[in-house]
């Protein structure tokens, strides 16, 4: 996974959950407007957030996050290749 690619895939991460100023969110969508990949990888993480949490009411554990996001990284590097 490049480099650009990897910091795209965490800062999609960090626009889903909220951490996002409004000019980084603005940077985001407009850069999902444009990249089919890191769209398609909004696309899952938003999917398997919403998934998961209707599973549970509850906050997902961060060791549960972060596997789900490591995961997801495999996936998507093996996709790059």
């Amino acid at each position: 996974m490049t480099d650009d690619y990897q910091e795209n895939f965490e800062r999609i991460s960090d626009y889903l959950d909220g951490e996002l100023s409004p000019e980084e969110c603005r940077k985001i969508e407009d850069h999902l407007k444009e990249c089919p990949q890191c769209r398609a990888c909004f696309h899952s993480l938003k999917q398997m957030r919403q998934f998961c949490e209707q599973a549970s009411q509850e906050k997902l554990p961060s060791e549960t996050h972060r596997r789900i996001l490591e995961t997801l990284r495999k996936c998507l590097e093996h996709e790059h290749q």
